[in-house]
C-alpha cells in the first residue's frame, strides 16, 4: 500500500475550500459589475437619461435573471432619481411656458404618464402640492418584492424607504421602524438606525423652526418645548447606541458628529424627510434642504 504523503491537516483543507469559495463569489460579483460597465460609465459621467435607457434595455434583455436583475433595477432607479432636474425642466417648459392647449396639473399628470409608459407603471407621479414630477422608487420595490433573497434586497429596501419619508411623524417613524426590525445588522441595518436617529432630530428641529407646519400656529412656545424634547432625547439615545456598537464605521463616525451637535441643541444643517402634521389646507411646506 502506497503511504499517504499528504500531510495537510483537516483545518488547512477547510481553509483552502473557504478561500476558493470566497474567490469564486468575488469573481461572480465582479462579473456582474462588468455587465453594467457601459451603463455605469454613463451614470458616473452625468449622462443620466442615457444611463437610464441603457439600464432599461438591460432589464429587458436579462428579464428573470436573479443575479443580474437586482443590480440593474437599482441602477435604473438611481438613474431615474438623478433625472429629476432634467424631467422637471422639460415638463415645466411644456406645461407652463409653451402654447400647449393642455397646461398646468393635467399637463404635468400627462407628462408623468408618458414617462411611466417608457420606464414602467408607477415609476413617476406628479405632486400637485410640490409642483414637481417625482420618481417613486418603483424599481427598488421590484428588487425587494421579486428578489427578496438577493444580497441587494436590504439596499433596495433602504432606497425605497428613503423615497417615503413624507408625512406625519408617527407615519414616517413607523416606516423606519419596520425597516430596522427587519434589517438589524450590516451596512444597511446601520444606515437604518442612523436614519431613525436623524428623523427624530428632524422632528425636533421642525418643532423649533417650522412649528406652524405641524400645528398651524395653534400651540404655545412652552408646549412646543414639551412636545419636541422627547424626539431630541430619542435621537441622542439612538446616536449613542450607534457610536457604542459601530463607532468605527462610516455610520458610527457620522453619529458621533451629530450627537455632539445635538447635545448642545444644534443640528447638522440637513433635513432627511418632510414631516407634516397639519390638517389645515395650505399649511404644507418644505423646509430648505441644504
Amino acid at each position: 500500500m502506497k503511504p499517504n504523503t499528504d500531510h495537510r491537516s483537516p483545518v488547512a483543507l477547510i481553509v483552502s475550500i473557504l478561500l476558493f469559495a470566497s474567490c469564486f463569489l468575488l469573481l461572480s460579483a465582479n462579473a456582474a459589475d462588468n455587465q453594467y460597465a457601459a451603463g455605469d460609465r454613463l451614470l458616473s459621467s452625468g449622462k443620466y437619461e442615457e444611463a437610464a435607457n441603457w439600464y432599461l434595455n438591460f432589464t429587458k434583455e436579462h428579464a428573470g435573471d436573479s443575479k443580474l436583475m437586482p443590480g440593474a433595477y437599482i441602477k435604473l432607479g438611481e438613474s431615474l432619481e438623478k433625472m429629476s432636474d432634467i424631467i422637471n425642466t422639460r415638463a415645466e417648459r411644456v406645461c407652463f411656458r409653451s402654447g400647449s392647449k393642455l397646461r398646468g396639473t393635467p399637463c404635468m399628470q400627462a407628462y408623468a404618464a408618458k414617462l411611466n409608459a417608457t420606464y414602467g407603471p408607477g415609476s413617476f407621479e406628479y405632486s400637485e402640492a410640490l409642483v414637481i414630477i417625482q420618481y417613486t422608487g418603483a424599481h427598488y420595490n421590484k428588487v425587494a418584492d421579486e428578489f427578496p433573497k438577493s444580497g441587494l434586497a436590504a439596499k433596495s429596501a433602504y432606497l425605497r424607504l428613503s423615497k417615503n419619508l413624507v408625512g406625519r411623524p408617527d407615519q414616517v417613524l413607523s416606516g423606519i421602524k419596520v425597516f430596522t426590525d427587519k434589517y438589524k445588522s450590516g451596512e444597511w441595518g446601520r444606515k437604518g438606525r442612523l436614519l431613525w436617529a436623524r428623523m427624530n432630530e428632524d422632528i425636533w428641529w421642525i418643532h423649533r423652526k417650522w412649528s406652524w407646519v405641524l400645528y398651524n400656529w395653534s400651540i404655545s412656545p412652552e408646549e412646543l418645548i414639551v412636545k419636541a424634547e422627547p424626539y431630541r432625547q430619542e435621537a441622542l439615545r439612538s446616536f449613542e447606541d450607534i457610536i457604542k456598537k459601530d463607532g468605527g464605521t462610516a455610520e458610527g463616525k457620522a453619529a458621533k458628529k451629530e450627537y455632539e451637535l445635538l447635545k448642545v441643541y444644534k443640528d447638522d444643517g440637513r433635513l432627511y424627510g418632510i414631516v407634516n402634521e397639519s390638517d389645515i389646507s395650505g399649511t404644507k411646506a418644505i423646509p430648505g434642504i441644504k
